[in-house]
């Protein structure tokens, strides 16, 4: 990491991170805003190579104007140490003391996971045409080798964070980034733990911001629809990688719940209803001729009404948690016996709920998905469960049927381990209507790019 005292950085950091000398020399756009940092893009050259799209990712390193519990200063430390292809490598690091900031230069990636969900485009069947049954059937084929894929990669990246003792706590699909290649990228880990046996001493040692024992963790982590139940009632005492299984089956989940059309001036979903049964939400004020120019892709769960309102969503579709009483009602979705024990399980009596069958809420499912031991339904059930502990292992995730049934079709630049190669068969390509697709294809295409 450098560190410099000047507001003339370019300097400090000339063998490693070059700004190009053209006459856009020093342009930085900014492309992200958050509440705690922000990212630009640029171009420049990385150890004197060719020229390269680059982001940097700037925050503050003062307490006071920090947004706890985000730290600039713990994720640069966590990035350096990992290497993963679904996870953002870091050029550099700058610590600048004349202006309170740390910077980390990072690789530009094109695209998202929410920018693909959000394609009318990404569904298994198509809806707004009249297609013929080869189309819809190609349509499928082509859906679910790049769900597959996408959801594969997404796991391959988290196991990898958990065996390095890495909970990320801000899994959503903003922060799934995706090459051209097709390969998936899994980015800011500002709020991200260590779950190492010293780490809350060097997490002192190295003056991070929010250092956390832990026995005093925030809850206050993770995003909206994507945030373990647990979190929402006040726990500071937790399991970091469940809260990271939670999320993974919310985002999973995903990928099959309905398209909603959005006007030319509003994001806003909080007025359609909660369980929508259809792929593609309808509108009287578009047709199959004239469709909507936007769509969003609506969550599993809803966050638009705050903590209490977002617990409700969830136990609409799982049930209200409460005590087991016998082996039968423990294999039940709402069973949960330790949420009496969370700090503020008691202070607010929900209506009990038995919740309903979670391919009720999810309309783009294949159609054989749902009573399928190998279906994309049973893994997202699998970690959507109410207990941390029963929650399936991103490690044991790799296993699942869903995966497991086929070869699976990866990026051309993404290579295997000797085991994983052992464990499950590679494609690069498929066969679609007598066409061969990379995965880079099937991505472009999905993005309605071709």
């Amino acid at each position: 990491m450098l560190e410099s005292s000047s507001t003339d950085t370019a300097d400090s950091q000339e063998d490693i991170i070059n700004p190009n000398d053209s006459e856009d020399d020093g342009d930085f756009e900014v492309i992200a805003e958050g509440i705690a940092s922000t990212v630009s893009k640029t171009l420049a050259s990385i150890d004197n190579g060719e020229p390269q799209l680059v982001v940097v990712k700037t925050s503050t390193i003062i307490k006071k104007w920090a947004k706890e519990p985000h730290d600039i200063i713990k994720e640069c430390r966590i990035l350096e140490r990992l290497s993963h292809p679904n996870v953002i490598p870091i050029f550099d690091s700058l610590l600048d003391r004349s202006q309170n900031t740390m910077n980390i230069w990072m690789p530009y990636v094109p695209y998202s996971l929410s920018g693909l969900l959000d394609s009318a485009r990404f569904v298994p069947t198509p809806q707004l045409e009249d297609f013929s049954t080869s189309h819809s059937q190609s349509q499928h084929s082509k859906f679910l080798h790049l769900a597959r894929s996408l959801m594969i990669q997404i796991i391959y990246g988290v196991t990898y964070l958990h065996a390095q003792s890495i909970a990320h706590r801000d899994l959503k699909p903003a922060n799934v980034l995706l090459t051209a290649t097709g390969r998936v990228i899994l980015i800011d880990f500002g709020i991200s733990r260590d779950g190492s046996k010293d780490y809350y001493e060097e997490s002192l040692r190295n003056g991070d911001l929010w250092p956390e024992a832990k026995d005093s963790m925030y809850f206050e982590v993770s995003t909206g629809p994507y945030r373990a139940p647990e979190l929402l009632f006040g726990t500071r005492s937790y399991d970091t990688y469940a809260i990271d299984l939670w999320s993974l089956g919310a985002v999973f989940a995903e990928f099959f719940t309905p398209l909603i059309p959005l006007s030319p001036t509003s994001d806003d979903l909080s007025s359609y209803p909660l369980f929508i049964t259809s792929p593609f939400m309808s509108d009287t004020n578009y047709s199959a001729k004239h469709p909507p120019s936007r769509y969003a892709r609506s969550p599993l769960f809803d966050a638009s009404r705050g903590e209490i309102g977002l617990a409700w969503s969830i136990f609409k579709v799982f049930g209200t948690p409460r005590e087991p009483v016998n082996e039968q009602e423990k294999a039940q979705s709402w069973a949960w016996s330790g949420f009496k024990d969370l700090p503020d399980a008691q202070k607010v009596e929900f209506t009990k709920v038995d919740g309903v069958d979670l391919d009720h809420v999810l309309p783009n499912l294949p159609p054989e998905d749902v009573e399928n031991p190998g279906s994309a339904v049973d893994l997202i059930k699998s970690l959507l469960r109410y207990p941390p502990e029963r929650r399936m292992k991103a490690e044991d995730a790799q296993r699942h049927p869903f995966f497991s049934c086929a070869e699976r079709l990866l990026p051309e630049d993404f290579y295997l381990s000797e085991e994983e190669m052992d464990r499950t068969g590679k494609l690069s390509r498929i066969e679609v209507n007598g066409a061969y697709m990379t995965l880079g294809d099937l991505l472009s295409e999905a993005l309605g790019f071709v």
